[in-house]
């Protein structure tokens, strides 16, 4: 609020003053002086009192200048106090939008949560977040906020984004159509502006951010905005860094299927699953026929292009549900939640027609053809128990085995009594 503009000088006690000067002047002179000397006098008290005029109006028009300065400092001050707190509360939701990222468990519970927090962060602008699909090169605008004033691709290529070419902010706008980005798609003929800032942590590109605003000028708080991709992108490089060693601990890093350390997590928690929905489950252990043999005629490195080859065959096997899983050496197990005796005798079947089918090159050479044995039991037939499930279908393969090997063996009473 600004003061009031403080009251001109007082000059009367000073006009009474010389006034009161001439006066004396005056009578000094009438008194012991001619009648020269008083107008000589008189004059020099008026001459006196019109230099003291002029001394308080040039006072006075300090004074005035002096007020004008200090309100324009006050409404500078008041200005850029103003902007301090929006950048403390700036500040303010940044940090919250970086504890919120150390928060998350996975990429898109941060996405989702940068979509929220960047829509408080940067108001008056629009914006898209386009995390890179990993192996693609592609990226896709998953998470918007505002409505864009220009349009942008919803799928576009690392190639299509300055920004991701540089490793730095790019901006643009209509008035130089050449330096937009080539996934930038102008809607209209009003002023603009851009932003395209790369997601990159850890020498390691994630993507990029894109922001549109209205008007020529550049958005205010683009520091704002580059702060917050600097938070996200190493937030998404240590939730891929915590998701890769995840894997390594549960994945078998020559199939990369899962190991038996996940197959010890995940059968107890689907038995627990298909129980409280009375379904049935199917677990198939297998064993690859000969193996042994088979890896000391051709080496080991051609048993690995088996083991590669049958691990695959499990994958495109299966359906979304299914965890395929290598339990060591040639041993594979497949647990099939929610899944009938007669659908997963055929699948069984099926697989065995189609390791038979493998074409397996190593080193240049057609390997011959592998075949495997199979053991089925069900959940809740053979087992309620995870192990006890195990074993019946171990005891299952053995059976197969004894059997004359490369067919499908199902869980009996045998099955559960021994195991």
């Amino acid at each position: 609020m600004n003061a009031p503009p403080p009251r001109p000088p007082l000059q009367w006690p000073f006009l009474a003053c010389g006034l009161g000067v001439v006066g004396l002047l005056v009578w000094f002179g009438s008194v012991q002086m001619s009648v020269l000397h008083s107008w000589l006098g008189l004059l020099a008290g008026v001459g006196l009192l019109i230099l003291m005029l002029r001394q308080f109006r040039g006072l006075h028009r300090q004074a005035t200048q002096d007020a004008q300065a200090i309100q324009v400092v006050r409404r500078e001050l008041a200005i850029e106090q103003a902007r301090q707190e929006s950048h403390s509360a700036d500040l303010g939701l940044l940090s919250r939008f970086g504890n919120l990222l150390l928060a998350c468990t996975d990429e898109a519970e941060a996405l989702q949560t940068s979509q929220q927090m960047l829509s408080l962060l940067l108001p008056g602008s629009a914006g898209s977040i386009y995390p890179l699909i990993d192996g693609e090169g592609l990226a896709e605008a998953t998470h918007l906020w505002g409505i864009h004033v220009c349009g942008t691709r919803p799928q576009a290529s690392a190639q299509d984004c300055w920004a991701m070419h540089r490793k730095r902010q790019h901006v643009a706008s209509n008035q130089s159509p050449e330096s937009l980005c080539p996934h930038v798609q102008p809607n209209g003929s009003a002023a603009f502006f851009t932003s395209c800032i790369p997601l990159v942590a850890q020498n390691e590109s994630l993507g990029w951010i894109y922001l549109s605003s209205p008007g020529a000028e550049a958005y205010p708080k683009l520091q704002m905005a580059v702060a917050a991709a600097e938070q996200l992108a190493l937030a998404l490089a240590n939730l891929k860094l915590r998701e890769s060693l995840r894997d390594q601990s549960v994945r078998d890093p020559l199939t990369t299927l899962f190991n038996r350390r996940y197959l010890t997590e995940s059968l107890g928690r689907e038995m627990a699953r298909s129980g409280r929905r009375k379904q049935t489950l199917a677990v198939m252990t297998f064993d690859i026929d000969h193996f042994k043999a088979f890896n000391d005629t051709y080496g080991h490195a051609a048993g690995d292009a088996v083991l590669v080859a049958f691990a695959r065959l499990l994958q495109t096997s299966s359906r979304s549900e299914d965890i395929a899983c290598r339990m060591g050496g040639e041993e594979f197990v497949l647990i099939m939640p929610e899944m009938e005796l007669t659908v997963a005798e055929r699948r069984a079947h099926e697989l065995l027609a189609g390791i038979t089918q493998l074409q397996i090159m190593h080193e240049g050479q057609l390997l011959p053809a592998v075949t495997t044995s199979i053991g089925l039991a069900l959940f809740p037939d053979h087992g309620r128990q995870p192990d006890r499930l195990l074993a019946a279908s171990d005891q299952a393969v053995y059976r197969a085995k004894s059997a004359g090997r490369n067919q499908l063996v199902v869980a009996d009473a045998v099955d559960i009594t021994s195991s």
